[in-house]
């Protein structure tokens, strides 16, 4: 993977929740919240030029009811 110079800032919100997994995730990787967050922004965003917006259907669907 090539390596991008990092020259702005992106601030979003999330779930309490959310960011402990991705915390927990660091840990186990041994690598900073940002570097996960980083990698997994770059993985989804492949995803999303390989598979269009069925990509983010898929994501931002409503749960289904188990039954």
């Amino acid at each position: 993977m090539r390596r991008m110079r990092k020259d702005t800032a992106l601030s979003v919100r999330i779930p309490g929740r959310l960011k402990t997994q991705l915390e927990h995730v660091a840990r186990k990787e041994s690598r900073t919240l940002s570097q996960i967050c980083e990698a997994l922004l770059s993985g989804g965003l492949e995803a999303y030029k390989t598979e269009g917006s069925t990509y983010l259907q898929r994501l931002l669907a409503p749960p289904r009811s188990g039954g």
